[in-house]
């Protein structure tokens, strides 16, 4: 069975959708790039010519209602994701969503319940969930390379922040919203579960957009997260996009027998998915460890190691393999009709910590599944 894809948001010049979302749709044997989705026409047009897809759509309904549609694919920005996924979900229509989910908890309950109650399998984009890196560490940990776990510290620099898209809540983009959840999802599920925490959050940049145009902002541009994991280990994020230095994600696990890092593999690639592993035990140093073949999308090519995304940046090819990696399990889903994870519930529970964390309670409980 071809699983047959319509991706809303396939700017065919730039975008997460064709950047990323386009190729690893591509690379899997068992997907078809079936239908496009711009806002206009002749980028529509455009779009299915450059991707070779035989449909394209101006209007995210018609694609939804289109017999020859398995899978809609959501790479659109945040407020247009609850509109589309209805859409999709009411027609039938598997769906993978980008996160967030929703710009509110209420939306992305709905989504949720509607997805359950048609039947079909609804994946959210919370992609570190498919990092070869992190699955990796996920197995060390199970095999007790760090012993009886004691905590979990992430330290990310992002440049998001100084851009006008998230200097304002009213967009649904902001660091919370966006890094955030990506962040918070991965050490809940590497962790074992987050049981409590709290946050500390301010402002820091001026009142200017990356062109130097007056902006109002209102979106926290650093994050300091910390709490307790179920089994007793504490963990901190530090989470902020207040620098051009040093930026990218280093992790590091630490536990009773041994410590695990893993940090961004290029500073010109500071994403959160470029990763590199390290670990050390009983005090020796650190060393590199390989990721497994098992843990890597295998039909991504080994070269080259990024891709056009935005313009000045760039994908990297780890970020295609984690997406991969989730495609892989949607289509196995699909195919088998099993259950499918990170799910539209997973991205509900995400969201109600996030609001919870954004409130001014100085402590919340953790993500109830």
């Amino acid at each position: 069975m071809v699983i047959r894809v319509a991706m809303v948001g396939a700017n065919p010049d730039y975008g997460w959708g064709s950047g990323v979302h386009r190729r690893v749709i591509q690379q899997l044997p068992d997907f078809t790039l079936q239908g496009v989705c711009t806002t206009r026409e002749d980028s529509a047009r455009r779009a299915a010519e450059q991707f070779g897809a035989p449909l394209w759509f101006t209007d995210h309904r018609a694609l939804a209602a289109h017999a020859d549609i398995d899978l809609v694919a959501i790479c659109v920005k945040a407020p247009h994701h609850h509109a589309i996924a209805h859409a999709a979900l009411s027609a039938g229509k598997h769906v993978y969503c980008e996160w967030p989910l929703a710009t509110s908890v209420a939306q992305a309950e709905e989504l949720a319940t509607l997805a359950e109650r048609q039947g079909v399998k609804a994946m959210i984009g919370l992609h570190l969930h498919g990092s070869p890196a992190l699955r990796q560490a996920a197995r060390l940990m199970e095999e007790g390379y760090v012993g009886r776990l004691y905590g979990v510290s992430v330290h990310a620099r992002m440049f998001g922040p100084i851009m006008r898209a998230m200097a304002t809540r009213a967009g649904g983009t902001t660091l919370l919203s966006i890094y955030g959840g990506h962040l918070i999802d991965a050490i809940d599920h590497v962790g074992g579960g987050i049981a409590e925490c709290g946050m500390r959050s301010a402002i820091h940049l001026p009142a200017v957009d990356e062109t130097g145009a007056a902006v109002e902002r209102d979106a926290f541009d650093h994050l300091q997260v910390h709490g307790t994991l179920r089994g007793g280990a504490l963990f901190n994020l530090d989470l902020a996009g207040v620098s051009l230095s040093g930026m990218g994600c280093t992790w590091r696990i630490e536990g009773s027998e041994g410590a695990l890092q893993l940090s961004t593999r290029d500073a010109t690639l500071p994403a959160i998915e470029s990763l590199v592993l390290h670990g050390a035990r009983h005090g020796g140093p650190f060393e590199p460890i390989a990721i497994a073949p098992e843990f890597d999308c295998a039909v991504i090519p080994a070269e080259p190691d990024r891709y056009s995304a935005y313009p000045g940046s760039f994908a990297s090819r780890e970020a295609l393999s984690s997406i991969g990696n989730l495609y892989a399990e949607l289509g196995m889903a699909i195919r088998a009709d099993t259950p499918v994870t990170p799910d539209f519930h997973r991205a509900v529970a995400i969201q109600r910590m996030l609001a919870r964390l954004d409130a001014p309670s100085p402590l919340v409980t953790g993500v109830a599944a």
